[in-house]
């Protein structure tokens, strides 16, 4: 290896960590999330979907968080068979700023907790998921922004036991459609 192209591309990488260090205005951020969110169960509607996420920004252009979002009980099949849902996980992020706020598309995973009565008997499964997310953050002012979000999920099949016998919740998608507040740290 030549020396004085070694010592070139070093001082490049210097220039541009340091170049994209004093771009980097933001080292984390905490989000409240509301909207809907639609599952492909069998015989659901809409749901309402709300809860909190949190990203800290590892370089200027990539992030890495976790989210915790809840649904109501609005999109259920009827009142004696129910069915909603959490999710549970973390994401990583690559955002693309621009003046006024960012762009990003995010990959997510974690859990699923579904609470479902088929039957009549309570259960809850507990499986996984993962999916991408997209969306764009408009910064108001330095410390607050609001912002909107699409993202679809698969979850995969889950098992439970009840009183020795065994129950399968099969995989579905979720799409949803979120607006968010978010407070940058």
């Amino acid at each position: 290896m030549n020396t004085r192209n070694g010592f070139r591309k070093i001082v490049y990488a210097l220039l541009l960590i340091l170049g994209t260090a004093a771009h980097a205005d933001k080292t984390s951020q905490f989000s409240f999330v509301y909207g809907f969110s639609v599952p492909d169960y069998d015989n659901t509607k809409a749901f309402h979907l709300m809860g909190v996420k949190g990203q800290a920004f590892l370089a200027p252009m990539f992030s890495f968080g976790g989210y915790f979002y809840l649904s109501d009980t609005a999109g259920q099949k009827s009142s004696t068979e129910k069915f909603n849902y959490g999710l549970y996980g973390v994401e990583t992020a690559y955002h693309i700023p621009a003046s006024t706020g960012d762009t990003f598309v995010a990959f997510r995973m974690g859990m699923t907790k579904v609470s479902m009565s088929p039957g009549g008997a309570d259960m809850v499964f507990s499986p996984y998921h993962y999916g991408i997310a997209s969306g764009y953050d408009h910064y108001i002012t330095e410390k607050f922004g609001f912002g909107f979000e699409g993202s679809y999920l698969h979850v995969l099949p889950g098992r439970t036991d009840l009183n020795g016998t065994s129950f399968e919740q099969k995989s579905f998608n979720i799409i949803s459609f979120l607006i968010t507040a978010q407070i940058r740290l």
